[in-house]
């Protein structure tokens, strides 16, 4: 990685991937083209790795024989590709959540309105697929009530417009009252390749505290800001 960047290689992305998957006995087959489809999948794989860290145990699901397929569109169908599916028992109750790439979530607020998050967790078996009234074929999404948190990944730097956008958006698609303790997930997280400068400190700051959310920046020099405990992060409880 060129210090004086916060970009890098792709080939340095492509082995990141290729290394996280191989601990979990999957292979890579390189999906897409460009630096942000690579980057968007090592997020994918942070994300995993903040419930491995956590004591859940994962399991990679829905293999095309031993390879792993990342969904790095909102198009195709979630059954055609492949997902992480973690788990942890705390006291008698066990919880299963699956881990997702780019799947459609319904609005917590209006039926029939959706939105592709780049990453979700999501009960286990929660996906719906039917055809609402403002598509003209089927889609496959999860409701509200099953959505447990949700991400954004952006290779960009930071700037304002792009984070006051991302702070409404859990609001409208996330329900958060009525949530047990335990397990945590991380809240609602926007994550970003670039670097920010002391105007976009200032606003993840103020956006942190007015809404429960997380915004990660500077993922490409410090990846493990979203999966380790060194970083502190808001998280949330679940629900049933």
């Amino acid at each position: 990685m060129n210090k004086n960047t916060p970009f890098k290689d792709k080939d340095v992305l492509i082995k990141d991937i290729e290394a996280f998957l191989q601990k979990h006995s999957t292979l890579f087959r390189v999906q897409g083209t460009r630096i942000s489809h690579f980057f968007e999948m090592n997020c994918y794989n942070y994300v995993v790795k903040y419930y491995q860290n956590h004591g859940f145990d994962v399991l990679p699901v829905n293999l095309d024989g031993k390879v792993f397929k990342y969904k790095i569109s909102a198009a195709g169908d979630p059954k055609n590709f492949s997902h992480f599916l973690v788990s942890k028992t705390i006291g008698a109750q066990k919880y299963e959540f699956e881990i997702h790439h780019n799947l459609a979530l319904e609005c917590a607020h209006e039926s029939e309105i959706f939105y592709t998050a780049d990453i979700s967790v999501i009960k286990k078996t929660s996906i719906e697929r039917t055809q609402p009234s403002t598509y003209s074929m089927k889609r496959s999404f999860c409701r509200a009530k099953d959505l447990q948190t949700f991400f954004e990944v952006k290779h960009l730097a930071p700037f304002p417009e792009l984070l006051f956008s991302f702070s409404g958006i859990p609001d409208s698609f996330l329900v958060i009252s009525g949530r047990i303790k335990n397990p945590k997930h991380l809240a609602p997280s926007l994550l970003m390749s670039g670097r920010p400068n002391f105007h976009a400190e200032k606003i993840k700051k103020y956006l942190q505290k007015r809404h429960s959310i997380n915004i990660i920046f500077n993922l490409f020099g410090t990846p493990s800001a979203v999966y380790s405990n060194k970083y502190s992060k808001r998280t949330i409880g679940t629900t049933f």
